[in-house]
């Protein structure tokens, strides 16, 4: 995701400045249907992806990556912040609880890192491997390879001595920006031509199931496939970064058919007043961000995905794949990078300006077009280990 790293630059003095200085929303847009529940705000450089397991939550940033106890997910514990050894927005983090994968993308080769997170409240790093390209890393056959977004495979059956094993295929730097593992060892790629790869025989050299593409060739950043690859769509997220105000071209949520791999239906947020739940353009560009479907997806249903200044946008998928918005959340001044289903109700909005939104979205309500400003913002405080941790939520004791 390279636009991001021009909004971080943005505000290098925010994410600098103390945690207690962080300052709440000071104001936001939501549709009838979306509560805004609080904010946990930087702990050392922007959240920039997160991965939620059972009722852990790892968070990756540019500086540090945090573990959450979301057991409570509407006032999540802080378990620990681990600083990271670059200055760069790892997006995606994945682990199977046991140790964590982390990718540098700095400069023209990147190192992919293996932290060892069994201990919450101590992760340690175990290995690095350098000379690494690729811009996202995931856990294949429970963390014993590693997939490259760019085509690499790693060995990690020794996660304290990664090993370059194989390869799926090469792509260039302008391609291939993420895979997904839909089901043990079947595996989704985000790239320009998207492959589903066989890796459960040989995960070395995967075996190439099926391909598509758009007709416009356009890039393609994630994907998700519902209910382990057994959904008759898959969801497809397209990225248009630095491209300023929204167009017909912008970054869209698309399904995809599973059976023929070729587009259905597509979504794009429009350029606004603010005031009607969209902003007049971005910096960062107008494109989608990362996503996720709701827990109850079946050949359609909710999406929750990350616009960057455009919010969190609440989409529904018909029987037939297309796409309408149903609610929204749009904070001032905000760049949400992703959109994470915590329960069926609770959304973490990951942004890259302050931290983590907490939302409630009512499947209920009624979506509605006018907006509706929230009350006042509460925010959740997070403060060093080694002192308590301070919850400034009205009415929790502190």
């Amino acid at each position: 995701m390279r636009a991001v790293t021009v909004a971080l630059a943005v505000t290098a003095l925010a994410v600098s400045a103390p945690v207690s200085e962080a300052r709440p929303y000071d104001s936001v847009v939501t549709s009838p249907n979306v509560t805004f529940v609080a904010t946990i705000p930087l702990e050392a450089g922007a959240a920039t992806g997160a991965r939620l397991l059972g009722t852990t939550l790892y968070v990756s940033g540019s500086k540090s990556f945090s573990i959450y106890d979301v057991s409570d997910p509407a006032l999540p514990k802080p378990l620990s912040v681990t600083p990271v050894g670059f200055n760069f927005p790892a997006e995606d983090v994945d682990t199977n609880g046991k140790i964590l994968l982390l990718n540098d993308e700095q400069g023209a080769l990147g190192t992919l890192q293996v932290y060892d997170v069994s201990n919450k409240a101590a992760p340690k790093q175990i290995a690095s491997l350098p000379n690494m390209r690729d811009h996202t890393f995931t856990c294949v056959l429970k963390c014993a390879y590693a997939y490259g977004s760019r085509g690499t495979i790693v060995d990690l059956r020794k996660p304290s001595a990664p090993r370059v094993a194989g390869s799926w295929g090469s792509l260039p730097k302008n391609d291939g920006f993420d895979v997904t593992e839909v089901s043990p060892g079947m595996v989704l790629t985000a790239s320009r031509t998207i492959r589903l790869l066989d890796a459960r025989r040989t995960p070395t050299k995967p075996r190439v199931v099926k391909t598509g593409t758009t007709s416009d060739n356009r890039l393609i950043h994630s994907n998700r496939w519902p209910r382990q690859g057994r959904d008759k769509f898959f969801l497809v997220q397209g990225e248009t970064p630095f491209s300023g105000i929204c167009d017909r071209d912008s970054g869209a949520i698309m399904t995809w058919d599973a059976k023929t791999f070729r587009k259905v239906g597509e979504f794009r947020v429009s350029n606004g007043t603010f005031v009607d739940g969209s902003p007049a353009a971005g910096a960062a560009g107008c494109t989608a961000m990362w996503f996720q479907q709701h827990p109850t997806f079946k050949d359609g249903g909710l999406i929750a995905a990350g616009f960057f200044e455009h919010g969190v946008r609440f989409l529904d998928v018909d029987r037939k794949g297309g796409i309408d918005e149903v609610g929204y959340y749009a904070p001032v001044a905000g760049a949400t990078i992703a959109a994470y289903w915590i329960t069926p109700e609770i959304v973490y909005a990951v942004d890259i300006e302050k931290g983590i939104d907490i939302l409630r979205y009512d499947r209920s309500g009624t979506p509605a077009k006018a907006p509706v400003r929230p009350p006042a913002p509460r925010k959740i405080e997070f403060v060093p280990a080694g002192r308590r941790t301070l919850w400034c939520q009205p009415g929790v004791a502190r």
